[in-house]
C-alpha cells in the first residue's frame, strides 16, 4: 500500500493521521496480537491480523475505537487497556473518546465520556459492544425505579391493610414508580385508617 494510502482521520481530533507512525496505535495492536494469536491457530478465523488495529482504522476511520497519540497525550483521548477489556469476538478498543447519542428517553443529546467508557469496560466489566441508550440522569430514573419496583413488592408481601404507616410508605413507593393513582388510592387509605384509629 502506497503511504499516502496509510493515513485515517483521527475521531479525536479530525485530522489525517499516518497510521503506522501513531505508538500507542500499535503498542495496543501488537498487545492484542500477542493475546489473541496465542489462543487461535493461524487458520482460525479469529486468528487476529499483526496490522489488524491499524487496517481498522484505516477502514472505519473516524467509526472505530482509536485516537492518534497527540490525543491521547492532550488528553483529548484516553488510552485503553485491553487487558481490562471483555472483548467477546470482538475487536478492542485501542482509545475512548467522547461519543454523542441522543437518549432514547428524553430525546436530549448525551454524551457517553471517554472516562464513563473506560469505566464501563475496565472497571465493571461490560462487553465493549454494550452501549448505553439513556443519559445518565434517565439511566439514575430507572434504577431508582428498579429499586422502588423491589421495595414495593416487599412491602406489599408483607402489607398490614390495617397500619396507615405501611400504606403511606405504599403510596410513597407508588408515587417514585410514577404510579399516581395506586399511590392516591393507598395514601386515601392511609388517612381513613388514621382517622378510625383516633
Amino acid at each position: 500500500m502506497p503511504k499516502t494510502d496509510r493515513k485515517a482521520t483521527c475521531p479525536a481530533c479530525g485530522k489525517r493521521r499516518d497510521v503506522d507512525g501513531q505508538k500507542l496505535l500499535r503498542a495496543t495492536e501488537s498487545a492484542w496480537f500477542k493475546r489473541e494469536a496465542a489462543s487461535y491457530p493461524p487458520t482460525s478465523p479469529f486468528h487476529p491480523l499483526a496490522d489488524g488495529m491499524r487496517r481498522l482504522a484505516l477502514e472505519g476511520g473516524s467509526d472505530w475505537f482509536w485516537a492518534c497519540d497527540r490525543c491521547i497525550h492532550a488528553k483529548r483521548a484516553l488510552k485503553a487497556d485491553i487487558a481490562k477489556q471483555n472483548l467477546g469476538l470482538g475487536t478492542p478498543f485501542a482509545a475512548y473518546i467522547d461519543r454523542p447519542f441522543r437518549c432514547e428517553d428524553c430525546e436530549t443529546a448525551s454524551v457517553f465520556s471517554a472516562a464513563e467508557q473506560r469505566h464501563w469496560y475496565e472497571t465493571l466489566g461490560f462487553l465493549i459492544w454494550v452501549y448505553p441508550k439513556q443519559c445518565a440522569r434517565c439511566r439514575a430514573d430507572r434504577r431508582r425505579k428498579k429499586r422502588a419496583n423491589r421495595a414495593l413488592a416487599e412491602a406489599l408481601a408483607g402489607l398490614d391493610a390495617k397500619d396507615p404507616t405501611q400504606l403511606e410508605a405504599v403510596a410513597r413507593l407508588y408515587d417514585e414508580i410514577g404510579a399516581a393513582a395506586k399511590a392516591t388510592t393507598f395514601r386515601a387509605r392511609a388517612r381513613n385508617r388514621s382517622a378510625r384509629s383516633r
